[in-house]
């Protein structure tokens, strides 16, 4: 029974060093894994510096060798293209037709209507669109050229390039660390006799799975940021062809708007010149039935007094 205890203590004191030693020897395996990765490639580069078979170089060191090409290399390109195109809706088309070709996609189309003019009335006045496309990176240049040719005037272009390389190569290196704590953690699940030992191990398992996964996340992220290009596509029309179309499209707007305005003018002018009138025969009636009834009860008298006066 004795022994049975003692035995039983130290399991329990052993699973607990058994996961302090992996720790210190992951640490330790992740600055191998970086030194044997950095060894790995001053390999690769001094091998391509000095291809097998290749002659020396007469004088000896003090001639040029040549550079070491960097292979693998992970670069994020972004392009940005402002055009001036005849016609909005067909250039949009051929943009989409131009990434299709090339085995990439759309990634946004946006068409955009200008309805006010400075004044603040509602003028319908030109379009605009914004594309944005993913396309190969080995065929991001020909599709430039491509989108260059649909416009009648480049305005605007904007390239930019941003390599990940290192942050690619310490990624994968992360992961390979992480996947030997994993199994070490997994070999420790196995013997783990108590509920304590289980627990523990496990929680210290399910984190480094959860940093598994984000590391895993980026360098899927990376991937794709770096295998498609994406391009970015602004699309105006001319200023002439602009105002001309603006032209077009409002004319019967404005002609209509006139005439109903005229229309209401008049209206106004005949309605107010009938109520004036209106009111002028009603203000010039009464004073006309009044002189009537003067004159006929006074008209007579007044005029035998005038006839004797005229006489005498």
């Amino acid at each position: 029974m004795v022994a049975s205890r003692r035995l039983l203590s130290w399991r329990g004191l052993a699973i607990p060093a058994i996961v302090a030693g992996v720790l210190i020897v992951a640490a330790c395996g992740g600055q191998t894994d970086n030194t044997a990765y950095n060894e790995r490639d001053n390999g690769l580069a001094a091998d391509s510096a000095a291809p097998p078979g290749a002659a020396e170089a007469p004088g000896g060191s003090d001639q040029s060798l040549p550079q070491a090409q960097v292979q693998d290399r992970k670069i994020v390109r972004n392009a940005t293209l402002d055009l001036q195109v005849e016609n909005i809706a067909a250039a949009v088309q051929q943009i989409e037709d131009a990434a299709g070709a090339a085995g990439g996609f759309v990634s946004s189309s946006n068409v955009f209507v200008s309805n006010t003019d400075d004044t603040g009335d509602s003028v319908e006045r030109t379009q605009t669109a914004s594309v944005t496309i993913r396309v190969p990176a080995d065929a991001s240049s020909s599709v430039m050229s491509q989108l260059r040719g649909i416009a009648k005037e480049t305005v605007a272009e904007t390239s930019d390039a941003s390599e990940v390389t290192e942050e690619y190569t310490d990624l994968q290196a992360r992961l390979r660390n992480l996947g030997a704590t994993e199994a070490r953690y997994l070999e420790l699940l196995a013997r783990a006799v108590t509920i304590d030992e289980i627990l523990t191990v496990q929680d210290r398992l399910n984190t480094v799975r959860l940093e598994i996964e984000q590391v895993t996340g980026r360098i899927n992220v990376l991937n794709s940021l770096t295998d498609f290009a994406t391009i970015t596509v602004r699309l105006s029309l001319p200023a002439a062809v602009a105002e001309a179309s603006g032209d077009n499209q409002n004319w019967v707007e404005e002609a209509w708007s006139a005439s109903w305005e005229t229309s209401q003018d008049a209206m106004v002018v005949l309605g107010t010149v009938a109520i004036v009138s209106g009111v002028f025969v009603a203000w010039m009636t009464i004073p006309a039935l009044v002189l009537f009834v003067l004159w006929r009860i006074f008209g007579r008298r007044i005029t035998e007094l005038a006839r004797k006066l005229n006489q005498a």
